[in-house]
């Protein structure tokens, strides 16, 4: 009789931690969605200060290899040829010294199927403060030679090129115009 009592104990002490339990997380769920906005708001707070990651890229050699990795992630997965002809940019013309070490750094910085178009206007600023109009204009070859490393490029990322070729390029002919006017 005692361990038939201490067997119903055992399962009506299983059952109040199960139940417990149980409203301990639909209560912490619910704390979670009555406070979505306030997440959301501190999370843009925070990136108005201190800025996203791409926001807070300095070296124009680095944003050359994240455009390079996210224009071959945008379609499908990274191929050997286009990883190839990533590392063969990451040399020459771009010189960087230790190659493995940058391409990680660069690859953390890219996500699989996301829009080149929105990793390339955050970098854009960086890059027509940094570049020469010869080096844009190198940097646009080198992206469609990435592009078609392993196929043709598709017209995602044709689109993200010529797109970010027009902004690049754009203030070069604002000061062109600026420079005849005077």
């Amino acid at each position: 009789m005692p361990i038939l009592f201490g067997l119903i104990g055992l399962l009506a002490a299983g059952m109040f931690w199960i139940v417990y339990m149980h409203r301990t997380v639909k209560g912490l769920q619910d704390v979670d969605r009555d406070t979505k906005g306030a997440q959301r708001r501190a999370l843009s707070a925070i990136r108005n200060i201190v800025g996203t990651p791409l926001e807070r890229v300095r070296d124009p050699r680095l944003a050359a290899v994240i455009l390079m990795i996210q224009l071959v992630r945008t379609g499908s997965p990274v191929t050997a040829s286009e990883k190839t002809k990533i590392l063969e940019f990451m040399e020459d013309p771009l010189g960087l010294e230790a190659i493995s070490a940058a391409f990680e750094q660069a690859w953390g910085y890219t996500q699989p199927r996301y829009p080149f178009s929105q990793v390339a206007d955050v970098l854009t600023p960086l890059l027509r403060q940094k570049l020469t109009p010869e080096e844009r204009t190198d940097l646009i070859a080198m992206l469609n030679q990435v592009a078609s490393a392993h196929s043709a490029p598709s017209e995602l990322q044709s689109e993200g090129i010529v797109r970010l070729k027009k902004r690049l390029m754009a203030e070069d002919t604002s000061l062109k115009r600026g420079v005849a006017e005077v």
